[in-house]
């Protein structure tokens, strides 16, 4: 990291968007220089060897250029503050040069699978240069350090972007390795595998840019929240004293580090109007020193004077929590009916389970609780969590 040292001020501060943008800048500019000298030196060695491989491996250095140019542009644009048109910032754009880099990616596997076929069909001699071999291996090194560099910013700033380049880089350094032996290939057998080769490395690049798009779109669309983060945020609203349960958090996402958040919180129904604001303010204090996140509040009054509610609550939590731990039961409630009482509370699920496995499950809940509590009925409904 000593790029990084030398360049980026209070480069440990990885929060700050200032920060993320000179580390994009790093990742782009050092992208641009490197690219462009592997570029040269592998359309004059395609040249020499006759080699359809490593010509096209010269045109995705140049593809990398117009990736690297992006990357700092992206980072420009998403650094930008909140206006009147755009009150959540610009942070979103960084998953639309993702989106870019992908297409880019897609582009350059089509254009290699394309001048395979055609090497396939009419086939041309290949001929082995010892500065072919320097070459690769020279390329290869370099793309390993830009694959370790980019992944590592990527990791450190959260950037869907850099981590994109890594995976390009990573690519690069397969390519280089399979074009290197079909060199050697060629001159060891006499048989040219060249154009089977090149139709290999572009169905890796054409499913490296499907997973990169299909990640962008995701973050655009809106994946879930982050399992991780939403389960610090229920730690620490489970901390404070007064709060008796929480459900229905959901994370929105704004981009990389622009995150806010709302949930609903139960507290005890007699608890004062102004104890209750407290409550709120602490929490919203404590997540946002933590997390740095802005969090909305919505509080849920639990009976605690009702004995008869309150033995149910006990029951039936520690019931689901020991059979059905990723589960949430929450706003339970009576409902007297003839003949029997009617037990109702939401029950949360978790994305990964199905619709039709959280209706089977629910019935089978809902039956068990009857069991344990034989002069009541149950009534059960399901929501799906927003967390992953």
């Amino acid at each position: 990291m000593l790029l990084l040292k030398l360049f980026v001020k209070d480069y440990q501060n990885t929060e700050s968007t200032t920060v993320r943008e000179k580390y994009g800048i790093i990742s782009g500019v050092s992208g641009i220089l490197l690219n462009i000298i592997l570029s040269v030196l592998k359309f004059i060695v395609g040249a020499i060897t006759n080699s359809v491989a490593i010509t096209a491996d010269a045109f995705n250095n140049l593809t990398d250029c117009l990736t690297s140019l992006l990357t700092i542009l992206g980072f420009r644009w998403s650094a930008k503050p909140a206006d009147r048109e755009h009150p959540f910032g610009h942070a979103r754009i960084e998953y639309l040069i993702s989106l870019a880099v992908a297409g880019i990616i897609l582009v350059t596997g089509y254009e290699v699978v394309r001048s395979s076929i055609t090497a396939i069909i009419d086939p041309e001699t290949l001929y082995f240069s010892i500065w072919a071999v320097v070459v690769m291996v020279f390329s290869m090194v370099v793309k390993l350090w830009m694959m370790v560099f980019n992944k590592k910013l990527g990791k450190a700033i959260n950037s869907n972007t850099l981590m994109a380049v890594g995976v390009d880089s990573r690519n690069d350094v397969l390519i280089n390795a399979v074009a290197l032996f079909s060199l050697i290939f060629a001159l060891i057998t006499g048989i040219s595998i060249d154009g089977y080769v090149g139709v290999l490395l572009g169905l890796v690049f054409l499913r490296a840019g499907y997973n990169v798009a299909k990640e962008s779109l995701g973050r655009i669309i809106g994946n879930p929240s982050d399992g991780s983060i939403a389960n610090k945020i229920k730690e620490i609203i489970k901390g404070h004293e007064g709060v008796l349960g929480v459900h229905d958090l959901v994370v929105h996402s704004y981009g990389p580090g622009r995150d806010m958040a709302s949930v609903y919180v139960e507290v005890p129904m007699d608890l004062p109007l102004k104890d209750s604001y407290s409550i709120v303010k602490e929490i919203r204090c404590s997540v946002d020193k933590q997390l740095r996140i802005p969090i909305v509040i919505q509080l849920t009054p639990i009976d605690l004077g009702d004995e008869r509610l309150r033995n149910i609550v006990g029951i039936t939590q520690d019931f689901i929590a020991k059979e059905h731990p990723s589960l949430h039961p929450n706003e339970f409630r009576i409902i007297d009916e003839v003949p029997k009482p009617i037990i109702v509370f939401d029950l949360e699920f978790p994305l990964v389970i199905k619709k039709d496995n959280a209706l089977v499950l629910r019935d089978l809940i809902a039956k068990e609780v009857r069991l344990l509590l034989p002069g009541y009925d149950c009534d059960i409904n399901i929501e799906y969590g927003y967390a992953e």
